[in-house]
């Protein structure tokens, strides 16, 4: 398969510790996750992994740090065993610089597929005392060295910042007067934000590069009410809307029924399912197939969003295989032949991702191979 979205996983052995799967990013003072041992997908990871390397669980951490020591062969076996065949990374969740996906492509011996983050640009260039018009040069300069490297595309988490309500109508005149608001950067200058995501989408065109949205849940210092990808039905009506290839991620849990939605009105829109098999592991098959059931299944992609652990990547993978195998058993009874059903396989594990991204078309036929 294809994974549409991972971020920076260590390069070198590291220690891990299946609590830190977790959105909450407040630790306790001393550092530990006391709520983690009473969290279904922290046992979940721990079992599964424990399984995978042949001993009990009470045994995985001296197995899995025995397993590491060839850190280049552990991270392979995991990717091997989730049948990952490539990535699409957004490495500055992790302030990683750009174009340093090629050291993960080393280490897992697979294509990895850089994406650029929009925030930063805007961010630091709000904290240096840029003015509107600056902003938006920076952004336009940051997107063609971006496609200039070979980025297959953009991303923005915009909900993250001040929210998916964009005004379309936003000038540059509005934007400069919003830069003048006080409080956090990440908070400041929302119709700064509004005016250079139209911006941005309509240079996505120009650039024939789709751009990811961040909708839904996400860590503990997300507004949800401002995730809705709703919020963006004004602006993807835009000329710049229109035109520029739209993804719409994370499932947008908990509004899976109103992305699908989305992408079955807006014929430029995708949606995207990552992130929510990671915290709602036993309800994945039921979370996909409520997607499933709206979206054009030819403009659905799959990622794990797995971030800070390879085996996160491997986890978040093997659970939307199990999902998948159980909601084509439900499709199946539902009437679906047999041989779409292989069709949609093929598409939202592989052949959906390489025409989104423009990724080279070497498909190794069922993304399910040897299962």
């Amino acid at each position: 398969m294809i994974d549409d979205h991972v971020h920076p996983f260590p390069l070198e052995a590291a220690p891990f510790d299946p609590a830190d799967l977790t959105l909450d990013v407040a630790a306790e003072p001393d550092g530990r996750r006391a709520d983690a041992p009473w969290r279904v997908t922290v046992e979940l990871l721990a079992g599964r992994l424990a399984r995978l390397l042949g001993c009990d669980s009470e045994e995985l951490p001296s197995a899995r740090d025995k397993a590491a020591r060839d850190w280049t062969a552990y991270t392979r076996r995991l990717l091997d065993d989730a049948e990952v065949d490539g990535m699409v990374m957004d490495p500055a969740w992790h302030r990683e610089s750009a174009g340093s996906v090629s050291a993960y492509a080393d280490l897992a011996g697979r294509p990895v597929w850089e994406l650029q983050r929009l925030e930063p640009v805007v961010d630091e260039a709000i904290e240096a005392g840029a003015g509107a018009a600056e902003i938006l040069a920076a952004v336009d300069q940051a997107m063609s060295d971006a496609a200039g490297r070979g980025c297959v595309g953009f991303k923005t988490v915009l909900a993250y910042r001040t929210g998916l309500a964009v005004d379309p109508g936003a000038e540059l005149a509005a934007a400069e007067r919003s830069l003048d608001s006080t409080g956090p950067v990440r908070r400041r200058g929302k119709a700064l934000r509004d005016l250079v995501l139209r911006r941005t989408l309509g240079r996505c065109a120009e650039l024939s590069l789709p751009i990811q949205v961040h909708t839904g849940f996400g860590d503990s210092d997300i507004a949800p009410r401002n995730a809705d990808p709703l919020l963006l039905d004004d602006v993807l009506r835009t000329p710049e809307g229109q035109a520029a290839t739209v993804v719409l991620i994370h499932g947008s849990w908990p509004w899976h029924d109103a992305v699908g939605y989305l992408a079955s009105v807006h014929r430029n829109v995708w949606a995207e399912f990552s992130l929510v098999q990671l915290f709602s592991p036993a309800t994945t098959a039921d979370r996909l197939l409520r997607l499933l059931d709206v979206a054009p299944t030819n403009r659905l992609t799959l990622g794990s969003d797995g971030h800070g652990s390879v085996e996160s990547i491997w986890y978040g993978c093997i659970l939307l295989r199990e999902a998948w195998t159980r909601v084509r058993a439900d499709l199946a009874a539902l009437g679906a032949r047999p041989s779409w059903l292989a069709d949609v396989q093929r598409a939202i594990f592989d052949d959906n991702a390489r025409r989104l991204y423009a990724l080279p078309q070497e498909s190794a036929g069922d993304p399910f191979r040897d299962r």
